[in-house]
Protein backbone atom coordinates (compact mmCIF):
# COMPACT_ATOMS: atom_id res chain seq x y z
CA UNK A 1 0.00 0.00 0.00
CA UNK A 2 1.33 3.30 -0.84
CA UNK A 3 2.42 5.16 2.03
CA UNK A 4 1.95 9.05 2.82
CA UNK A 5 4.72 10.81 1.29
CA UNK A 6 7.82 11.63 3.62
CA UNK A 7 8.92 14.90 4.45
CA UNK A 8 11.69 14.90 1.88
CA UNK A 9 9.07 14.38 -1.03
CA UNK A 10 6.89 17.02 0.33
CA UNK A 11 9.75 19.64 -0.03
CA UNK A 12 10.74 18.40 -3.42
CA UNK A 13 7.26 18.43 -4.78
CA UNK A 14 6.73 22.19 -3.54
CA UNK A 15 10.56 23.64 -2.87
CA UNK A 16 9.84 25.83 -6.13
CA UNK A 17 7.17 28.80 -5.04
CA UNK A 18 6.59 30.19 -8.13
CA UNK A 19 6.01 27.00 -9.99
CA UNK A 20 3.73 26.34 -6.81
CA UNK A 21 1.74 29.83 -7.36
CA UNK A 22 1.37 29.47 -10.94
CA UNK A 23 -0.41 26.11 -10.34
CA UNK A 24 -2.82 28.13 -8.04
CA UNK A 25 -3.49 30.70 -11.18
CA UNK A 26 -4.32 27.56 -13.01
CA UNK A 27 -6.92 26.01 -10.59
CA UNK A 28 -8.12 29.34 -10.28
CA UNK A 29 -8.24 29.94 -14.24
CA UNK A 30 -10.30 26.34 -15.00
CA UNK A 31 -12.28 26.56 -12.01
CA UNK A 32 -16.19 26.33 -12.53
CA UNK A 33 -16.34 28.28 -9.22
CA UNK A 34 -14.50 31.49 -9.11
CA UNK A 35 -14.99 32.51 -5.86
CA UNK A 36 -12.31 32.78 -3.43
CA UNK A 37 -12.59 30.13 -1.10
CA UNK A 38 -10.02 32.14 0.97
CA UNK A 39 -12.45 35.08 1.01
CA UNK A 40 -15.39 32.89 1.68
CA UNK A 41 -14.26 31.57 4.77
CA UNK A 42 -14.04 35.10 6.47
CA UNK A 43 -16.89 36.59 5.55
CA UNK A 44 -19.26 36.39 8.15
CA UNK A 45 -16.79 36.42 10.61
CA UNK A 46 -15.80 39.74 12.60
CA UNK A 47 -11.70 39.17 13.14
CA UNK A 48 -11.45 43.11 13.92
CA UNK A 49 -9.96 42.43 17.41
CA UNK A 50 -7.58 39.52 16.42
CA UNK A 51 -4.32 40.48 17.04
CA UNK A 52 -1.89 37.25 17.66
CA UNK A 53 -2.72 35.19 14.17
CA UNK A 54 -0.55 32.28 13.43
CA UNK A 55 -1.08 29.87 9.25
CA UNK A 56 -0.14 26.94 9.59
CA UNK A 57 1.93 25.32 6.18
CA UNK A 58 1.27 28.78 5.09
CA UNK A 59 3.71 28.49 2.03
CA UNK A 60 3.50 31.95 0.13
CA UNK A 61 1.00 32.88 1.92
CA UNK A 62 -2.77 33.18 0.26
CA UNK A 63 -4.59 32.72 3.07
CA UNK A 64 -2.96 35.65 5.36
CA UNK A 65 -3.49 37.92 1.94
CA UNK A 66 -6.50 37.48 2.40
CA UNK A 67 -7.00 38.78 5.85
CA UNK A 68 -5.96 42.19 4.44
CA UNK A 69 -8.71 44.80 6.46
CA UNK A 70 -10.18 42.39 8.56
CA UNK A 71 -7.90 41.87 11.60
CA UNK A 72 -6.78 44.72 14.52
CA UNK A 73 -4.51 47.35 12.88
CA UNK A 74 -1.76 45.98 14.93
CA UNK A 75 -2.37 42.11 14.69
CA UNK A 76 1.00 40.13 13.97
CA UNK A 77 1.13 36.70 12.25
CA UNK A 78 3.27 34.47 12.32
CA UNK A 79 3.70 31.70 9.01
CA UNK A 80 4.97 28.23 10.13
CA UNK A 81 6.19 26.12 7.09
CA UNK A 82 8.97 23.60 6.58
CA UNK A 83 11.04 25.76 3.39
CA UNK A 84 12.43 28.66 4.38
CA UNK A 85 11.95 29.16 0.28
CA UNK A 86 8.91 30.83 1.37
CA UNK A 87 9.96 33.53 3.63
CA UNK A 88 10.27 36.03 1.21
CA UNK A 89 7.08 35.09 -0.41
CA UNK A 90 4.92 34.96 3.39
CA UNK A 91 6.68 38.63 4.86
CA UNK A 92 5.19 40.39 1.31
CA UNK A 93 1.96 38.95 1.87
CA UNK A 94 1.88 40.55 5.23
CA UNK A 95 3.00 43.78 4.08
CA UNK A 96 0.32 43.33 1.11
CA UNK A 97 -2.00 42.75 4.00
CA UNK A 98 -0.98 45.72 6.25
CA UNK A 99 0.40 43.85 9.45
CA UNK A 100 3.56 42.44 11.03
CA UNK A 101 4.93 39.43 9.75
CA UNK A 102 7.04 37.16 11.01
CA UNK A 103 8.46 33.61 9.08
CA UNK A 104 9.52 30.00 10.85
CA UNK A 105 10.97 27.16 8.10
CA UNK A 106 11.03 25.15 11.59
CA UNK A 107 7.99 23.30 10.94
CA UNK A 108 4.77 23.15 11.84
CA UNK A 109 5.58 20.45 15.01
CA UNK A 110 7.11 23.29 16.82
CA UNK A 111 3.75 24.44 17.63
CA UNK A 112 3.72 21.58 20.42
CA UNK A 113 6.73 23.89 22.19
CA UNK A 114 4.07 27.43 21.76
CA UNK A 115 1.94 28.04 25.52
CA UNK A 116 -1.46 27.36 25.51
CA UNK A 117 -3.64 29.97 24.35
CA UNK A 118 -0.73 32.28 22.56
CA UNK A 119 -3.07 32.75 19.16
CA UNK A 120 -6.69 34.19 18.88
CA UNK A 121 -6.52 32.99 15.39
CA UNK A 122 -5.32 30.06 14.00
CA UNK A 123 -5.70 29.32 9.66
CA UNK A 124 -4.79 26.79 7.77
CA UNK A 125 -5.45 26.18 4.00
CA UNK A 126 -4.38 22.90 2.02
CA UNK A 127 -2.15 21.47 4.56
CA UNK A 128 -4.24 19.78 7.78
CA UNK A 129 -4.26 16.51 5.72
CA UNK A 130 -0.18 16.34 6.59
CA UNK A 131 -0.24 16.74 9.93
CA UNK A 132 -3.76 16.21 11.30
CA UNK A 133 -1.97 14.57 14.51
CA UNK A 134 -1.41 18.16 15.35
CA UNK A 135 -5.07 19.09 16.20
CA UNK A 136 -4.71 18.92 19.73
CA UNK A 137 -1.53 21.46 20.08
CA UNK A 138 -3.72 23.73 17.93
CA UNK A 139 -6.51 23.79 19.97
CA UNK A 140 -4.32 24.11 23.09
CA UNK A 141 -2.62 27.14 21.70
CA UNK A 142 -6.18 29.09 20.75
CA UNK A 143 -7.40 31.05 23.44
CA UNK A 144 -11.09 30.06 24.57
CA UNK A 145 -12.33 33.29 22.12
CA UNK A 146 -10.27 31.98 19.54
CA UNK A 147 -11.00 30.79 15.99
CA UNK A 148 -9.22 28.14 13.86
CA UNK A 149 -10.31 28.07 10.50
CA UNK A 150 -9.18 25.45 7.97
CA UNK A 151 -9.69 24.54 4.73
CA UNK A 152 -9.26 20.91 2.86
CA UNK A 153 -10.20 19.08 0.22
CA UNK A 154 -13.39 16.53 -0.26
CA UNK A 155 -12.74 12.35 -0.27
CA UNK A 156 -13.57 12.62 -3.89
CA UNK A 157 -11.04 15.38 -4.76
CA UNK A 158 -9.24 15.16 -8.36
CA UNK A 159 -10.76 11.23 -8.32
CA UNK A 160 -11.43 11.47 -12.34
CA UNK A 161 -7.89 11.78 -12.43
CA UNK A 162 -7.16 9.04 -9.54
CA UNK A 163 -9.45 6.76 -11.74
CA UNK A 164 -7.47 7.40 -14.65
CA UNK A 165 -3.90 6.35 -13.29
CA UNK A 166 -4.92 3.61 -11.45
CA UNK A 167 -6.78 1.93 -14.90
CA UNK A 168 -3.31 2.89 -16.25
CA UNK A 169 -1.41 1.48 -13.43
CA UNK A 170 -3.13 -1.60 -12.87
CA UNK A 171 -3.28 -2.44 -16.87
CA UNK A 172 0.83 -2.04 -16.33
CA UNK A 173 0.99 -4.19 -13.63
CA UNK A 174 2.23 -1.68 -11.20
CA UNK A 175 -1.03 -1.35 -8.74
CA UNK A 176 -3.35 -3.92 -7.49
CA UNK A 177 -6.78 -3.75 -6.31
CA UNK A 178 -6.49 -3.08 -3.03
CA UNK A 179 -3.82 -0.19 -3.46
CA UNK A 180 -4.67 3.48 -2.70
CA UNK A 181 -2.59 6.32 -4.21
CA UNK A 182 -0.47 8.38 -2.33
CA UNK A 183 -3.23 11.19 -2.90
CA UNK A 184 -6.14 8.89 -1.74
CA UNK A 185 -3.94 8.41 1.51
CA UNK A 186 -2.85 11.63 2.21
CA UNK A 187 -6.04 13.31 1.89
CA UNK A 188 -7.91 10.29 3.47
CA UNK A 189 -6.14 11.43 6.68
CA UNK A 190 -8.10 15.35 7.08
CA UNK A 191 -11.50 16.00 4.45
CA UNK A 192 -14.54 17.04 4.13
CA UNK A 193 -15.77 13.74 5.03
CA UNK A 194 -13.79 12.76 8.62
CA UNK A 195 -12.30 16.23 9.34
CA UNK A 196 -15.57 17.71 11.20
CA UNK A 197 -15.55 14.14 13.74
CA UNK A 198 -11.85 15.16 13.86
CA UNK A 199 -12.16 18.78 15.29
CA UNK A 200 -15.24 17.93 17.87
CA UNK A 201 -12.53 15.81 19.50
CA UNK A 202 -10.65 19.31 20.78
CA UNK A 203 -13.44 21.92 20.08
CA UNK A 204 -16.47 22.55 21.76
CA UNK A 205 -18.02 24.06 18.21
CA UNK A 206 -17.31 23.20 14.60
CA UNK A 207 -19.28 25.01 11.68
CA UNK A 208 -18.37 24.12 8.29
CA UNK A 209 -19.51 25.21 4.54
CA UNK A 210 -19.28 23.72 1.58
CA UNK A 211 -17.37 24.43 -1.70
CA UNK A 212 -18.19 22.76 -4.59
CA UNK A 213 -15.97 23.56 -7.38
CA UNK A 214 -15.19 21.55 -10.88
CA UNK A 215 -12.05 22.12 -13.22
CA UNK A 216 -13.09 21.99 -16.65
CA UNK A 217 -10.06 21.54 -19.62
CA UNK A 218 -10.83 22.37 -23.16
CA UNK A 219 -9.45 19.60 -25.89
CA UNK A 220 -7.14 22.70 -26.41
CA UNK A 221 -5.79 23.21 -23.22
CA UNK A 222 -5.05 19.60 -21.84
CA UNK A 223 -1.37 21.07 -21.86
CA UNK A 224 -2.16 22.94 -18.03
CA UNK A 225 -4.42 19.57 -17.19
CA UNK A 226 -0.51 17.76 -18.04
CA UNK A 227 1.62 20.41 -16.23
CA UNK A 228 -0.75 20.19 -13.01
CA UNK A 229 -0.50 16.30 -13.19
CA UNK A 230 3.45 16.89 -13.33
CA UNK A 231 4.03 19.29 -10.56
CA UNK A 232 2.13 16.69 -8.19
CA UNK A 233 2.92 13.84 -9.62
CA UNK A 234 4.14 12.54 -6.66
CA UNK A 235 1.00 12.89 -5.07
CA UNK A 236 -0.18 10.52 -7.85
CA UNK A 237 2.81 7.69 -8.26
CA UNK A 238 5.17 6.48 -6.01
CA UNK A 239 9.13 6.91 -6.97
CA UNK A 240 9.40 3.36 -8.75
CA UNK A 241 6.17 3.73 -11.25
CA UNK A 242 7.41 7.56 -12.19
CA UNK A 243 10.87 6.04 -13.67
CA UNK A 244 8.84 5.11 -16.17
CA UNK A 245 8.26 7.27 -18.97
CA UNK A 246 5.60 5.35 -20.85
CA UNK A 247 2.99 5.76 -17.84
CA UNK A 248 3.29 9.54 -18.43
CA UNK A 249 3.28 9.30 -22.23
CA UNK A 250 -0.08 6.91 -21.45
CA UNK A 251 -1.46 9.18 -19.37
CA UNK A 252 -1.26 11.90 -22.03
CA UNK A 253 -2.82 10.06 -24.74
CA UNK A 254 -5.70 8.79 -21.95
CA UNK A 255 -6.28 12.35 -21.44
CA UNK A 256 -6.32 13.82 -24.90
CA UNK A 257 -8.58 11.15 -26.38
CA UNK A 258 -10.74 11.58 -23.40
CA UNK A 259 -10.85 15.98 -23.81
CA UNK A 260 -11.67 15.31 -27.92
CA UNK A 261 -14.25 12.59 -26.89
CA UNK A 262 -16.19 14.01 -24.35
CA UNK A 263 -14.78 17.90 -25.39
CA UNK A 264 -13.55 18.10 -22.57
CA UNK A 265 -11.98 17.39 -19.47
CA UNK A 266 -13.85 17.59 -15.60
CA UNK A 267 -12.43 17.29 -12.47
CA UNK A 268 -13.70 17.17 -9.10
CA UNK A 269 -12.24 20.18 -6.65
CA UNK A 270 -14.78 20.16 -4.06
CA UNK A 271 -13.78 21.72 -1.10
CA UNK A 272 -14.71 21.94 2.46
CA UNK A 273 -14.04 25.45 4.91
CA UNK A 274 -14.26 23.99 9.10
CA UNK A 275 -14.08 26.71 11.42
CA UNK A 276 -13.77 25.31 15.00
CA UNK A 277 -14.23 27.44 18.46
CA UNK A 278 -14.52 27.03 21.97
CA UNK A 279 -11.16 24.79 22.55
CA UNK A 280 -11.85 22.47 24.96
CA UNK A 281 -9.29 21.50 27.63
CA UNK A 282 -7.22 18.49 26.75
CA UNK A 283 -7.46 15.61 29.09
CA UNK A 284 -4.80 15.16 31.86
CA UNK A 285 -3.10 11.89 31.01
CA UNK A 286 -3.36 9.54 34.24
Amino acid sequence: MAEVLDKNQISRIFRDARKHQRIGQIIRRFSTNKDDIRQTALINLDLSDRRNVLELGCAFGAFTEALKGRLHPRAKITGLDMLAEYESFFLDACARAGYAGEFSAGGVEQIIKYPSTSYDLIICSYALYFFPDLIEDIARVLTGDGFFITITHSEADMRELVDIIKTILKRNNLLTDNQRLPIENIVGRFNAQNGGALLQKHFGRVQSIDFKNTLIFPPGEINYFLEYFQFKQSFFLTETQTKKQNIIDELSRELQNKAEKEKSIGMCKDDIIFIASQPLEAKETA
